[in-house]
């Protein structure tokens, strides 16, 4: 062996003994590591998808969304029938009339048809008549 040692070796030797080859070393060895140890979305969701809990989870939501539904056709229906008894009653005064003229264009606007939207035409036309005449007695009526 010869005792001359190359310069790229001493370089080498002198960096790697030195504090930055130390830190340069350490932080790629950190980077590697983390990289490996590292979870992805996909291996989250596949870890998950195998939970017994989660799928419970899934399926207590499921019910609730399907109850919400429900409850949410249920309350559109009876929102329709409080609009359609108040377009239907009888009717006594200026400010009935104009709430029932409220009531029977949100009824259309819910989509309820039919007897709801005569009676709807019928008031609207009633209402124009006493307009015309400014006569609100509604004891009598003025469709002939």
């Amino acid at each position: 062996m010869t005792d001359v040692m190359p310069v790229w070796a001493t370089v080498l030797v002198s960096l790697l003994s030195g504090g930055a080859g130390v830190t340069f070393v350490t932080w790629l060895l950190n980077r590697i590591d983390r990289r490996e140890h590292t979870l992805t979305r996909e291996d989250l969701d596949a870890a998950l998808a195998d939970s017994p809990t989660m799928r419970d989870i899934e399926a207590k939501l499921d019910r609730d969304y399907q109850r919400l539904e429900q409850s949410e056709r249920d309350r559109r229906a009876i929102r329709l029938d409080v609009l359609r008894l108040e377009l239907f009653a009888h009717t006594t005064s200026r400010t009935q009339h104009e709430r029932q003229l409220e009531a029977g264009q949100e009824y259309l606007s819910l989509g309820g048809n039919g007897l709801g939207h005569a009676r709807h035409e019928w008031l609207t036309h009633d209402y124009e008549q006493r307009c015309k005449t400014c006569d609100w007695d509604y004891t009598k009526t003025h469709h002939e």
